[in-house]
């Protein structure tokens, strides 16, 4: 049987109809549905049922005119109105749903942790409940709500919205993401990996021009990187996954993707909590690990600069390569603060040339725990043009 949400699906066909003709309708300027048909080469019935649609949405406005010489149906672009959207940020073990306006202004969140994983069943579950309870704390209705995005921490097929990567998010590889969160709430969807969001997050509030890169340090280690602001995705969507860099092939770890010496092994939030509980010599959780560094524990605070100035050597493979401004950081390890971002910023430096480790700042991301959250609703405002 014929997949009902692929590519070339209808839902698929309709989403391109609808791009099509928002992209031929001439600014400022109101035209028949005879001539948008056209101009887009689209049937005038399709045009009718578009334009309906759209009207609906608040994209459109249809008023009776004069084209051709004749009384005539004129449509044209709805005056600039607020935008809203929502943004969901999907950790391995975590959802964090947030509503709001452009420019990524939050005016509602909601999170709960994900006890079972990353279970296709459970994750829909929690998206669609999540998503009506911060709508309605927020005060929009579903027709307000120009799209949703969703940050995932694996690559992502954008053309698909499918996880491509089996090392990294196994449970969700294959799974129609993007078109079944589409389905549940009845609104246009993108789905990116959540780095890549952090980092378009970071690019509207650094301005025009800058290259900004956002590292995203939690069981894994994922970057992502804006240019200009815009994305820099790769061929198959893996830029920026460093975490899995060869920082080190000697080394004993053995990483979840199969090699050894990953950087994710070493200098994630998970590798800090795996060696801090075997040097005490008991299972310790992450809040745990975290108190200990806050409190000053000279093992905890130990293990931590290891961690980070191990990290830093892997960013500095990455400043060497694309020479950004900033590179911001993110996750559980932002409470520890200074403790870590020196380590971080020390093996920055012994592993770039001079110049580049007096221009490249390093700092925690000035959005904190919700730069990915702020990044998907930043997207989500574009997920149905």
């Amino acid at each position: 049987m014929p997949d009902a949400t692929g590519p070339g699906s209808l839902s698929s066909l309709r989403l391109a109809n609808r791009r099509r003709l928002l992209g031929a309708l001439p600014a400022g300027q109101a035209v028949s549905q005879a001539e948008l048909a056209r101009l887009t080469g689209l049937a005038p019935a399709t045009i009718s049922g578009l334009v309906r649609t759209l009207v609906d949405d608040g994209e459109l406005v249809v008023r009776q005119g004069v084209a051709n010489g004749r009384r005539s149906r004129l449509v044209e672009r709805a005056p600039v109105r607020q935008r809203y959207g929502i943004g969901v940020d999907l950790g391995r073990t975590h959802v964090k749903v947030v509503a709001g306006a452009a420019p990524g202004e939050v005016l509602a969140e909601s999170a709960v942790v994900l006890d079972g994983g990353l279970r296709p069943d459970t994750v829909l579950e929690v998206i669609g409940a999540l998503a009506a309870s911060v709508r309605q704390e927020a005060g929009l209705t579903t027709a307000q709500i120009a799209g949703v995005a969703v940050g995932v921490p694996a690559p992502i097929d954008t053309a698909t919205g499918v996880v491509t990567e089996t090392a990294i998010l196994p449970a969700l590889v294959g799974f129609p993401l993007r078109d079944e969160v589409a389905r549940l709430l009845g609104r246009p969807v993108v789905v990116e990996n959540d780095a890549n969001l952090g980092a378009l997050a970071l690019a509207r509030r650094a301005g025009a021009g800058r290259s900004v890169v956002f590292v995203k340090v939690g069981s894994g280690i994922g970057a992502g990187v804006a240019v200009g602001g815009e994305l820099l995705r790769g061929d198959s969507g893996a830029a920026g996954e460093i975490g899995h860099l060869a920082l080190d092939p000697a080394l004993s770890v053995v990483c979840r993707c199969g090699r050894r010496g990953c950087l994710e092994t070493v200098g994630s939030a998970e590798s800090v909590r795996t060696a801090l509980s075997s040097a005490l010599r008991r299972d310790l959780a992450l809040p745990e690990v975290l108190g200990l560094i806050g409190d000053g524990h000279p093992v905890a605070v130990h293990v931590l600069e290891d961690a980070g100035e191990l990290l830093g050597r892997g960013l500095g493979w990455l400043a060497m390569i694309l020479n950004p401004a900033d590179i911001a950081l993110g996750g559980p390890l932002l409470a520890a603060g200074d403790a870590w971002l020196g380590p971080v910023r020390q093996g920055f430096r012994r592993a770039v040339l001079p110049g580049v480790a007096e221009r490249t700042r390093i700092s925690i991301s000035p959005l904190g725990e919700g730069t990915e959250a702020v990044g998907a609703l930043v997207a989500s405002l574009s997920a149905g043009e």
